[in-house]
């Protein structure tokens, strides 16, 4: 079990790595955007301190599947932010965190475009995506993705 210095050690190197991220360039992928949906910043998960903002896209390029977030996507600072999705409807607070979510990446970018490859081919298995704080099981933010009209 790490030791409470340990712990502080880990998340100021996460915190770090976050402002780092938050400077580097847009991260595109051109496709057809199949399904879409905004961060509910009303969810009673988020508060001053956990909380995200913007667009997010379920894209399909040849028989692959990426999550796109927008340029106008943000959170707030965080050591240890990880992307799940889950092919139920969006998780709204730490409380409903469950074996349902499956993790895609780290977070690449805190705010702004990036993508991510998703394992699924299939965009039934992509209903919603989530932004969590692994480190300290901390609910970020949350979209319902819904298709394309």
């Amino acid at each position: 079990m790490p030791t409470a210095n340990a712990q502080i050690l880990d998340a100021i190197r996460g915190h770090v790595q976050d402002l780092k991220a938050r400077m580097e360039e847009h991260q595109k992928i051109e496709g057809v955007i199949i399904k879409r949906g905004q961060i509910d910043k009303n969810a009673k998960g988020q508060d001053l301190i956990h909380s995200s903002s913007g667009e997010w896209s379920l894209v399909k390029v040849g028989n692959q599947l990426f999550l796109q977030s927008s340029e106008d996507f943000k959170s707030s600072p965080g050591p240890d932010y990880h992307i799940y999705i889950s092919s139920k409807p969006a998780i709204k607070d730490n409380d409903e965190f469950s074996a349902q979510q499956i993790e895609v990446s780290r977070i690449k970018k805190p705010n702004g475009a990036a993508f991510y490859l998703l394992k699924t081919q299939n965009p039934e298995d992509v209903s919603s995506v989530l932004i969590w704080c692994k480190q300290f099981k901390e609910y970020i933010g949350s979209a319902d993705l819904l298709p394309e009209k």
